[in-house]
C-alpha cells in the first residue's frame, strides 16, 4: 500500500473524570489528494479510453500482442461489429427506482454479469498483473479466472487474492502427469470452478507477433530498444518482475515465443473422451470454453459440464469463423437451460452485455477490457474497467425500463434491418 492509500488516524486522549460538557466533535480528516494514476484513470469515461491508456504506456509489440488477432483480423472485428446488428428495444411505465445487477454464475453470486477472462500473461503487461486482476475482482465481487499461461503460478495467485472468487483454466498438455499435477494444485490453492479451454490445438497465426518477434521476454533488437527507450514506466515495471509462464517450471528458458510454448507443451491429439475424463476428475463446477456450434454444445451438456463458453478466443485462433454474439442465439437455444452460457468475445459496452443476456448468455466475460485496465494502471485501472461497465450497465438497464437482469428477454432486443 502506497502513501496515497493509507489512512490517517487520530488518538483521543482520555477525558478527565470531572469533565461534564460533551467532546467537541472532531475536526474533519480532508480526503487524501488523488494520485496521478488515479486521476488519469477518472479521465477513462469509456473502455476505449483504458485502451488508448494502455497503448501509450506499452511498448508496441507487447500492446499488439494484447489487440492483435489471427491472420487478416476478420473475426476479431467482427466479435465487435456484430454487436451492432442488435438494436435495444425499451419499456416504459416500469418502476426502475432501483436496479439488481447481480447474477449467480456457476453458484456464486456477482455483483455483475460479469467475469474475468482467462488471459495468458497479465504479468508481463503489470508486475504481478494476474494478483493485480484478481484483486480488483474480488474487491468488485465477480470471478476471476488465472490462465495456464500465466506469469504468476497457481499458488501465487492464491495468496495474493485469497478472498475472492477464483476459477482456473486448463488445456490440454501433451505431459498428462503434469496437467493433473495442475487440477490438483489448483484444487489445493481453493480455485472453485475449472474452465478447460478446447479451441488452441495449436495456435492461431497472429502476424503482429510474428511482424513483432513478439517473445517473453521481448528479444531485444534496434526497433524494440527504440520503443522501449520510449516506454519508461512499462520498463521499470518489467525489470523488477520474474517473468516467464508461471505455472511451467520445466519450459524452456530464454526468448520463448507463445507458439513454441504452446507447440512443445499443447496436445492437439486431445478429444470428447479425454475432455469426459477431466470431468470426472474435478471435483466441482466446470466450464468448456471454445465453443460456436450448437452440437458441441449440447455434448458438453450430455457430459455433465455447468457451462459452456462461446468463444472464438478473441478472433486470435481461426479467423473467418462467427462472431461470438451471433454464435450465442444457436448455442443458447441447443443448450435450453440445462447448463449456464456464459460469451466471451467483443464485449466493450453495458449495452452489449445486455445483447448478450437478451439472446440467451447468463454472464459476459471480459478479456481485452480486463487487459487494457491492467496496462493502463494495474489493480486501479481493471478496477476502473469494472466501474465503466456497472455504470454502463445500470445506466442502461433504467432507460431500458428493466430493474433487474431477470427481466432482459428476447423482446428487448430487434435484428437491424439491413444487417451489419
Amino acid at each position: 500500500m502506497d502513501a496515497d492509500e493509507r489512512r490517517t488516524g487520530r488518538a483521543i486522549a482520555r477525558r478527565p473524570s470531572s469533565a461534564l460538557a460533551a467532546a467537541p466533535p472532531p475536526a474533519p480528516v480532508p480526503a487524501p489528494a488523488p494520485t496521478r494514476l488515479a486521476a488519469r484513470l477518472q479521465r477513462a469515461h469509456a473502455v476505449a479510453d483504458l485502451r488508448a491508456q494502455a497503448a501509450r504506456r506499452l511498448p508496441k509489440a507487447v500492446f499488439d500482442f494484447i489487440d492483435g488477432g489471427a491472420e487478416d483480423e476478420r473475426t476479431l472485428r467482427d466479435n465487435v461489429a456484430a454487436f451492432d446488428a442488435w438494436m435495444l428495444m425499451p419499456r416504459v411505465g416500469v418502476d426502475v427506482g432501483t436496479r439488481d445487477l447481480t447474477r449467480s454464475i456457476l453458484g456464486y453470486r456477482s455483483s455483475l454479469p460479469l467475469m474475468m477472462a482467462p488471459t495468458g500473461l497479465a504479468g508481463f503487461f503489470w508486475p504481478d498483473g494476474e494478483v493485480a486482476g484478481a484483486r480488483a475482482a474480488a474487491r468488485a465481487g465477480i470471478p476471476y479466472c488465472l490462465s495456464t499461461n500465466s506469469v504468476g503460478s497457481i499458488e501465487q495467485v492464491a495468496d495474493g487474492a485469497p478472498d475472492g472468487e477464483r476459477w482456473f483454466q486448463l488445456y490440454f498438455l501433451r505431459d498428462r502427469d503434469w496437467m493433473q499435477a495442475l487440477l490438483s494444485r489448483a484444487a489445493a490453492a481453493r480455485y472453485r470452478v475449472l474452465c478447460l479451454t478446447v479451441d488452441l490445438a495449436v495456435q492461431g497465426r497472429r502476424e503482429r507477433d510474428l511482424r513483432n518477434a513478439f517473445t517473453m521476454p521481448l528479444k531485444p533488437r534496434l526497433s524494440t530498444a527504440l520503443d522501449l527507450a520510449r516506454r519508461p514506466a512499462w520498463l521499470a515495471g518489467a525489470a523488477r518482475s520474474r517473468l516467464g509462464f508461471g505455472n511451467f517450471q520445466v519450459a524452456r528458458r530464454g526468448f520463448t515465443s507463445v507458439a513454441q510454448h504452446v507447440a512443445s507443451l499443447f496436445d492437439p491429439s486431445a478429444n470428447w473422451d479425454d475432455i469426459a475424463r477431466i470431468r470426472d476428475t474435478w471435483r466441482g463446477p466446470m466450464a468448456l470454453k471454445g465453443l460456436l456450434h450448437p452440437a458441441d454444445a449440447e455434448r458438453a451438456v450430455a457430459l455433465g459440464i455447468e457451462a459452456v463458453m462461446v468463444s472464438n478466443h478473441g478472433g486470435r485462433q481461426l479467423d473467418d469463423v462467427p462472431a461470438a454474439i451471433e454464435a450465442l442465439p444457436d448455442v443458447a437455444g441447443a443448450v435450453a437451460g440445462r447448463a449456464e452460457v456464459i460469451l466471451d468475445g467483443g464485449v466493450r459496452r453495458g449495452t452489449d452485455v445486455i445483447k448478450a443476456l437478451a439472446l440467451g448468455a447468463t454472464a459476459c466475460s471480459l478479456g481485452r477490457p480486463f487487459l487494457w485496465g491492467l496496462s493502463a494502471g494495474g489493480s486501479e485501472g481493471v478496477s476502473r474497467a469494472i466501474e465503466i461497465f456497472r455504470g454502463e450497465l445500470d445506466n442502461a438497464m433504467t432507460l431500458l425500463g428493466t430493474p433487474s437482469l431477470d427481466a432482459i428477454t428476447r423482446d428487448h432486443v430487434r435484428a437491424r434491418r439491413g444487417g451489419w
